[in-house]
């Protein structure tokens, strides 16, 4: 079951001859907003910390790693700043 708020949420799904579940998640919106907000990276950041503090849900790190062209969201270096949406932008065009 794919929760609503996963990033999966609005991929392309098929099965293939073997039952397998396959599919492409289509790209999300990431054009600099006014509304954007900017949080540089601190030792101890994670991207589920950000995601809660700023999307007011843990489980959206992954946004913030689209917005960021984030591939590997364990390694976050501090001293980098990063590009998260309002909350408004992602609940009416992202997780809409």
């Amino acid at each position: 079951m794919i929760d609503k708020d996963s990033r999966y949420a609005k991929c392309l799904r098929y099965r293939d001859s073997n039952g397998d579940s396959l599919g492409m998640r289509f790209p999300i919106d990431t054009s600099p907003r006014f509304d954007d907000r900017f949080h540089t990276v601190t030792e101890g950041d994670r991207l589920d910390l950000l995601a809660h503090r700023y999307l007011g849900e843990p489980k959206l790190w992954w946004i913030i790693c689209d917005y960021n062209d984030i591939f590997f969201p364990l390694e976050l270096t501090p001293g980098t700043v990063l590009r998260i949406p309002s909350m408004d932008h992602v609940s009416m065009h992202i997780l809409d």
